[in-house]
């Protein structure tokens, strides 16, 4: 997708709560039922297990949560980034068992959707052309293109879909039907 064409996303803000709620009410089950080995299992030692993903996916959750929070009190859209790699090493996921990082990710991101559900219309369609959007999006906009808190939800959404897509077996996005 190109920026223009993601920059226009404007889905409903209780509706970014009922895509994700519904993306872990559909993914969470079938997450759970993959085998240990095959969770636990590298193609090779630069690429993470299917539970480092997940717990990937766990430190995104965390940090998106932070940025949203920010963004209803500040002006701007501009927001930290976190070393991803070393995120998931010092985190241990590899180590830990399955269920526990399993749950981890269901409740976080539930926590999220509350907090999501809970952000003014005004907020979440509020223009600004301060934003590091370019640095810190899985979909890249140009630094000077006005952006919005709403775009910074459904890119959330679209990198969270794009992982579980790595875990799941014929995995449907749920988020390209809102579009």
């Amino acid at each position: 997708m190109d920026s223009k064409q993601t920059s226009q996303v404007n889905i409903p803000m209780a509706s970014y709560a009922e895509i994700l709620r519904e993306i872990l009410k559909v993914s969470t089950p079938r997450i759970a039922i993959i085998p240990l080995d095959e969770m636990l299992q590298k193609t090779s030692l630069d690429n993470w297990s299917k539970q480092e993903i997940l717990g990937h996916l766990i430190d995104s959750a965390y940090n998106n949560h932070q940025r949203f929070l920010r963004a209803i009190s500040q002006e701007n859209l501009i927001f930290g980034g976190y070393n991803q790699e070393e995120w998931v090493q010092r985190n241990q996921y590899q180590k830990r068992p399955s269920e526990e990082v399993l749950q981890t990710w269901e409740k976080v991101n539930l926590h999220l959707a509350h907090m999501i559900e809970g952000i003014s219309p005004e907020v979440l369609h509020r223009v600004t052309k301060a934003h590091n959007f370019q640095q810190i999006c899985m979909n890249k906009v140009a630094a000077d293109e006005p952006m919005t808190l709403s775009y910074l939800i459904w890119d959330y959404l679209f990198h969270l879909e794009h992982h579980l897509a790595q875990l799941i077996p014929k995995y449907n996005r749920m988020l390209g039907s809102y579009l």
